[in-house]
C-alpha cells in the first residue's frame, strides 16, 4: 500500500498546539498528525466502531 497526500483545514490554534505536540517529540508536523491518526484508527477499530482492514463494512 503506497502513501498519498492528504490536505486538511483546521484552525491556527490547532495547529499550533499540533506543532507543539511535534516538536515536544522530535517529530515532524506531518508525521504527529499521522501518528495521532493512526491512534484513533486503532481506538476505532478496538471499540468496533469500523472494521479492521480487510473485514469489510
Amino acid at each position: 500500500m503506497g502513501k498519498v497526500t492528504l490536505s486538511i483545514y483546521m484552525e491556527e490554534e490547532d495547529k499550533e498546539a499540533l506543532q507543539q505536540l511535534a516538536d515536544a517529540e522530535e517529530r515532524s508536523l506531518s508525521q504527529m498528525a499521522v501518528l495521532i491518526l493512526k491512534r484513533a484508527i486503532k481506538q476505532a477499530q478496538a471499540d468496533g466502531t469500523i472494521s479492521p482492514p480487510g473485514k469489510g463494512k
